[in-house]
This record gives C-alpha cells, sequence and structure tokens, in this order.
C-alpha cells in the first residue's frame, strides 16, 4: 500500500510542474482612474450593506415590540427590552457604523486625499482588494 502511494505522488509530483508566482506585469498594473473606480464600488457596497443591516435591524425591533404589545409572548417587560436591544438594536448598530464610516463625505475625501498623492485611509486600504477592480 505505501509503494503504491509513494508511486502515485511521484507520477503526481512529475506530471503536474509547480509554477512560482509571476511578478505583476502589464495587465495587472492599475492605473489611478482604476482605483477611483474601486473606491467608489467600495464605498458604494458598504453603504448598501449598512443599508440593510440598519433596516434588519428596525425590522426585527419593531416585531419584537409589536409581538409584546399584542401579548404573543406572555413573557415581561425586561424580556422585551432585552430582545429589542440585542435583536434589533446590534443589526441596526452595525448598520449605522457602516453608514458612518463609509459615507458620501468620507468617500470623497478618500478619492481627494488619494489624488493629491496621499494614502488612502488604513480602513480603506484593508478592504480594497481585486473584486472591487474588476466590476
Amino acid at each position: 500500500m505505501k509503494k503504491t502511494l509513494l508511486s502515485a505522488g511521484l507520477l503526481f509530483g512529475l506530471v503536474f510542474s509547480a509554477h512560482a508566482q509571476q511578478p505583476a506585469g502589464p495587465e495587472t498594473m492599475r492605473t489611478h482612474a482604476d482605483t477611483v473606480q474601486a473606491l467608489h464600488n467600495l464605498f458604494g457596497k458598504h453603504r448598501t450593506g449598512g443599508i440593510i443591516w440598519s433596516g434588519i435591524g428596525a425590522a426585527v425591533a419593531v416585531r419584537v415590540a409589536t409581538a409584546s404589545a399584542s401579548g404573543d409572548g406572555g413573557g415581561n417587560a425586561g424580556g422585551t427590552a432585552v430582545g429589542i436591544g440585542v435583536l434589533g438594536g446590534v443589526p441596526a448598530l452595525i448598520g449605522v457604523g457602516k453608514l458612518l464610516r463609509f459615507s458620501s463625505s468620507r468617500e470623497a475625501a478618500a478619492i481627494a486625499a488619494y489624488d493629491a498623492g496621499k494614502a488612502l485611509p488604513r480602513y480603506v486600504q484593508k478592504r480594497l482588494v481585486t473584486k472591487y477592480f474588476s466590476r
């Protein structure tokens, strides 16, 4: 059994050669306009995510409050407050945080800084990946 596995591994290693990573060529070089467009894509996507998170949080909070008010749960007021805060408040706060961090004014400031030759903010650098360039 060991000989079969070793033989198969050797054959596999000989058939499929390893390739080193290639340096960035002209096809992967990005222009200033490409980066600005990627910044627009990045900020737009995160703003959309903020709207979705905020909407889900608000909808859940309203649902918990209406279910509590109609007497469906038969629970206490403390449980309702915790339900609204945890199930509705946390997603809503995540959404508001996204909306604030990726607002149109911050987008304009990041693009202006990039146009001036300054470094992008760290939170933008972390998130600016290839998928935003390929749209």
